[in-house]
């Protein structure tokens, strides 16, 4: 009920000012929440993106929302001897472990081919990098799984006509994040078109964190990774122990 009554006061206050921030930008927009915290329960998070712009008829926005970059393995498995092995892989490095894109009509008629390269407004422009490999005489497979699997986890995501335009004023966005969602700041870029080109930008950040035990669990694997592997070899050792024990006994 809360969250519900702050995205009611949150989307009235910019209504009702939207007309004083248009004299600065022509341009402004907000989050329902710019953090999101995750335990042990948590199971995906929506967040309320809204905003107000100094629209013409046939105006556009693009929302873009890129997660932490990092390094992502493709695996290339095959049936040997009756057994699934892996038998190639590919380190993709500087990959966005997120990334969300959302428009209120098809982006391709939105924009150029151009302007979709230089924004990165689709999964084919990353600037992936690695010393050892060059990616671009790699095969394209190798691309195309990395994609494949980044879709099928959610992690990579093109929601066109989701985005609501009301008169030339108002836009709003539900961006939903999966529960395997992981950590850090998330950068978010609002982006308007007018005919094709890019007339203003806004820029915004959500935080994502761990709470509770988890918490104190990944911070330990993170910063102290070698006594992490300690307790965990000794906690599997026990309970190793102790089911033996218990089995003995019955």
């Amino acid at each position: 009920m809360r969250t519900l009554i702050k995205k009611i006061l949150l989307i009235t206050i910019i209504a009702l000012n939207s007309f004083t921030v248009f004299a600065k930008d022509n341009l402004v927009t907000d989050l329902s929440e710019s953090t999101v915290e995750i335990s042990s329960t948590f199971s995906g998070a929506d967040i309320l993106l809204f905003g107000a712009y100094d629209g013409q008829k046939n105006d556009d926005i693009i929302v873009v929302v890129t997660g932490q970059k990092g390094n992502i393995k493709v695996d290339k498995k095959e049936k040997k001897f009756g057994i699934w092995m892996i038998t190639e892989s590919v380190k993709f490095s500087n990959v966005p472990k997120y990334y969300y894109i959302a428009s209120n009509r098809k982006i391709e008629e939105i924009t150029n081919k151009s302007e979709i390269k230089k924004r990165k407004l689709d999964f084919n422009n990353f600037e992936l990098k690695n010393n050892k490999i060059d990616y671009k005489n790699l095969d394209k497979k190798w691309y195309e799984a990395l994609k494949r699997n980044m879709k099928k986890k959610q992690f990579w995501k093109i929601e066109e006509n989701s985005i609501k335009l009301n008169k030339n004023t108002l836009f709003r966005k539900t961006l939903s994040l999966p529960s395997n969602v992981s950590t850090g700041m998330y950068d978010v870029k609002i982006l308007h078109y007018r005919k094709g080109n890019l007339i203003s930008q806004e820029k915004s950040k959500i935080k994502i964190d761990k709470t509770g035990i988890s918490a104190n669990i990944y911070n330990v694997a993170q910063n102290f990774s070698a006594i992490y592997g300690i307790i965990a070899v000794i906690v599997a050792l026990f309970f190793g122990w102790f089911t033996n024990f218990i089995f003995r006994r019955i």
